[in-house]
């Protein structure tokens, strides 16, 4: 079935379906885009790219940039953005860099050479989020997951996320906290600690604790700062906030070690809830953002520029999962404190 079939069988016309099956629902009906996609599903279609590449003159293929794959998160995310362009008649190539600016900058020098329509992009950092590459504009391009101020992106709101965590300790009463802070230059990691910060400003009798060293995204990160943490301060602190879930898997590991136990003697909240976090030993605390609806909606704001249409930038709304790591802390500062040595 093609799409022009398609359209017969649904009763509106080829340029319908199109917007329908891409998700735009600034010009189609929400009703009319599930109809027309729940139609598409039952009767097999499927898109021809070479037919659509001969039409449009096109290449009919997305440039996805990644930091990296052997993270969860982003595997989810780049699985979302490849299954939503192959739904709209794309093929997606995905690189992984590394955090290599140089590697980056050749990623997208070899995707161009391969004419792609566009570019989806994990991986920014804050300062120079925009490849020189495509500063012209020429290629259309989105960000997924990191924010922009100066382009489309979709991502979650980190900020709100970082705010859950803080609200979620000042209702269960810590007075002594500290935060696991992710890269430097990472937008998610800036947001997620800015709005905790914001939320732990206003209730003065919080205290804020702090490590001297760098954050980071792996779990030998959060081992790293908070044993470093731990040794800096007499006494610990009664609830920690992790830029992501890794780095809490390695603060829990680092707590452990000396002697104190995830949701006991301290609270502990990771982000991006990945599947693991409900089955650790302590299902971990998480703020749960939806990557399948990031990675969708980038590629479908992605192909509206592609084909001269409008698209804006969105904020997916975040949530707290709370579970054992920090619903109760039932151990005190003074029983931390002494299992520290202090």
């Amino acid at each position: 079935m093609n799409m022009k079939q398609l359209a017969t069988l649904a009763g509106v016309d080829v340029s319908t379906v199109s917007r329908a099956l891409r998700g735009d629902s600034r010009r189609v009906a929400a009703s009319t885009i599930e109809r027309i996609q729940k139609l598409a599903r039952e009767a097999g279609y499927v898109p021809d790219p070479l037919a659509s590449s001969l039409r449009s003159g096109r290449s009919r293929m997305l440039g996805v940039v990644v930091p990296v794959l052997s993270d969860i998160v982003l595997a989810m995310l780049a699985t979302a953005i490849e299954e939503t362009s192959r739904e709209l008649g794309y093929l997606s190539a995905v690189i992984a860099t590394h955090g290599d600016p140089e590697v980056r900058s050749s990623a997208i020098d070899h995707l161009l050479s391969r004419k792609v329509d566009g570019f989806v992009l994990c991986d920014t950092e804050v300062g120079r989020a925009i490849p020189h590459q495509l500063e012209s504009g020429s290629v259309p391009f989105v960000f997924a997951m990191r924010r922009s101020d100066s382009a489309v992106s979709v991502a979650a709101d980190d900020r709100r996320g970082g705010a859950l965590v803080a609200e979620h300790f000042v209702a269960m009463g810590h007075e002594r906290v500290a935060v696991v802070p992710g890269p430097a230059a990472a937008s998610t990691s800036i947001d997620r600690v800015a709005g905790f910060t914001e939320v732990i400003a206003k209730h003065s009798q919080i205290e804020v604790i702090s490590g001297t060293s760098g954050g980071g995204f792996g779990v030998e990160d959060g081992y790293r700062y908070v044993t470093e943490l731990l040794e800096q301060h007499r006494t610990a602190p009664s609830a920690l906030f992790c830029a992501n879930d890794h780095t809490a898997i390695g603060a829990g590991r680092a707590l452990a070690d000396r002697g104190m136990r995830v949701g006991n003697d301290v609270a502990l909240v990771g982000y991006n809830d990945i599947p693991q976090a409900a089955y650790l030993e302590t299902p971990l605390s998480s703020v749960r953002t939806d990557l399948e609806s990031m990675g969708r909606l980038a590629v479908q704001k992605l192909v509206s520029l592609i084909e001269g249409e409008e698209a804006s930038s969105e904020a997916l709304e975040p949530t707290l999962v709370v579970r054992a790591s920090s619903a109760e802390v039932r151990g005190t500062l003074a029983g931390a404190a002494a299992r520290l040595g202090a």
